[in-house]
């Protein structure tokens, strides 16, 4: 496999293999996979669909909105009309 890698890449490589964090270029590269491998492996996976579909609760509010304001509105007037529900602070 021959990889191709940017400039500031490459020299980072070579500097830390020239610094003995590696033993060749090639174990520093294999060991960057291996961590992209592991962060990549517990990174949660979204389905595309997933991503797309717009979440059904917040659909509903946002193209009902008025409907909601209501319903909240009328909750609140029930709630004034029950004061034995109420606590003292409220």
């Amino acid at each position: 496999m021959t990889i191709n890698l940017p400039n500031d890449l490459e020299h980072f490589i070579r500097a830390e293999v020239h610094r003995g964090q590696f033993a060749s270029e090639d174990d520093a590269i294999a060991e960057a996979v291996r961590l992209l491998r592991r962060q990549l492996s517990q990174t949660p996976k979204i389905k595309a669909a997933d991503a797309t579909a717009p979440d059904p609760v917040l659909g509903v509010m946002r193209d009902a909105a008025d409907e909601m304001d209501e319903i909240a509105a009328a909750a609140m007037r029930h709630r004034e009309l029950q004061p034995w529900r109420l606590s003292p602070d409220e």
